[in-house]
């Protein structure tokens, strides 16, 4: 007589528990007087498949199951299936109104159906402290999202910390809050005259997650000041360290300051800066040279690259880099490569989206210009590329759409559950995992 198999949500017949026959933990189901043992590195490959929400209902099956769903080679052999299994990854949007934030999961391209959405603010544990104003969504990797924001302006509100974050896992439910401490060396000055820049990265190789803060002073800072500041938050430490960059630290390197988060690729987080010459038009225009300072989450270096010229003629110089608003380019990462996305903001009716790539990363001279997408109505600007080759965009009237490169296809994705006004404000891949943030 056979007997069939299967993961069930009754345990009545079969009962489970760690065999204790061997060095290596063991899986024993019994009936009866019959007994089979899983090895734990079957086990572990059977596990590693399986949704997180499938896994913490296992939880009841065994106490030692807690301790299974801790093991860092489960964790890791979790998060590597879940990446590399689908070609259409789940795309976490970020959005607000007047009075708060509000996450949703996306599955695309044709599952519209299975949006859900995620608890904003509450989930976050954004009690003590409060939330900054200008809060953003630093990055998510792993399955970890960071997000937060600058306190510069604001002291009565910080306690005397100039920002706060919080590392969020939703798939485990975990939350961690950190907090800025001020920085020794300058007073708080108010934000005109002071920038904080944020970046959350992954180091690689002591598996460890790491949060950046720059604090970048404007061109109305104290002349005997370094441009900016570096600090590096380590989860696994659960410290911060200042770091000195002596080259980058002394020179006239300056952030934007409307382009506080940073954009995160391959172990590198890249912000948009320029070169400060001091160069005057003759209509009093700052006539600066745009560049990307990029940071190494492993080696915590910084390194400068140019942009081509072309990509700066369309960036319509001069620009008064302090006082303008234009957010007339968007970093992204294309068919794995470093990306930008150029496009004229002011146009009122269609646009052109211009996809510049550098194809061997850091290699100046291998910017190209890859395509042009356009022209296009109703939208305002560009949000992210998904790994798939489709391009979210934000529309007119706050609608999020989606366009397939490949086919010209254009079709909107709807954020569920928030009030009226919404306004999506960043797009990312999320993939969930068993990441935990306790005793990282």
């Amino acid at each position: 007589m056979s007997s069939k198999w299967r993961w069930g949500r009754r345990y009545s017949t079969w009962g489970w528990r760690w065999g204790r026959r061997s060095t290596r933990s063991r899986l024993r189901l019994s009936s009866n007087n019959n007994n089979l043992y899983l090895p734990e590195e079957l086990l572990e490959e059977i596990l590693s498949w399986l949704p997180v929400k499938s896994l913490f209902r296992f939880r009841c099956v065994q106490k030692s199951w807690s301790t299974l769903f801790r093991n860092p080679t489960l964790i890791a052999k979790h998060l590597l299936h879940h990446q590399t299994k689908t070609e259409n990854p789940t795309l976490l949007v970020m959005s607000s109104d007047s009075m708060r934030y509000g996450f949703t999961l996306h599955p695309y391209p044709d599952d519209d159906n299975a949006v859900r959405v995620l608890n904003g603010s509450k989930d976050l544990g954004f009690a003590k402290p409060r939330l900054p104003g200008d809060a953003n969504l630093f990055g998510c990797i792993n399955g970890i999202i960071c997000i937060g924001g600058s306190f510069y302006g604001n002291p009565k509100f910080s306690g005397g910390y100039t920002g706060v974050f919080s590392l969020w896992n939703p798939a485990i439910r975990e939350r961690k809050i950190i907090l800025c401490p001020r920085l020794p060396q300058c007073p708080l000055l108010p934000p005109y005259n002071v920038t904080e820049h944020f970046a959350f990265g992954y180091d690689q190789y002591s598996n460890d997650y790491k949060v950046v803060r720059i604090v970048t002073y404007n061109k109305n800072s104290p002349p005997t000041q370094n441009s900016l500041f570096t600090d590096v938050y380590s989860l696994g430490a659960d410290s911060w360290t200042q770091v000195i960059d002596t080259t980058v630290h002394r020179s006239n390197v300056r952030l934007l300051p409307y382009h506080a988060s940073a954009m995160y690729f391959n172990g590198v987080n890249h912000w948009l800066g320029f070169f400060d010459n001091g160069h005057i038009n003759e209509l009093g225009q700052n006539c600066d040279c745009e560049i990307i300072l990029s940071f190494d989450m492993s080696r915590e270096v910084f390194r400068i690259m140019r942009l081509p010229d072309e990509m700066h003629r369309k960036l319509r110089y001069p620009v008064d880099w302090v006082s303008s608003t234009q957010r007339n380019r968007v970093f992204s990462v294309f068919n794995d490569c470093l990306a930008f996305v150029v496009y004229e903001e002011d146009a009122m009716t269609e646009k052109y989206f211009d996809i510049w790539v550098m194809r061997e990363y850091g290699v100046e001279d291998s910017w190209t210009k890859q395509l042009v997408v356009g022209p296009l109505l109703g939208i305002h600007r560009p949000l992210q590329f998904s790994k798939n080759g489709m391009l979210l965009l934000l529309g007119d009237k706050r609608a999020t759409v989606l366009y397939n490169i490949g086919s010209k296809e254009i079709r909107n994705l709807q954020i569920l559950e928030f009030p009226e006004p919404v306004i999506p404000r960043e797009a990312m891949v999320y993939v969930e995992s068993l990441v935990s943030l306790k005793g990282a």
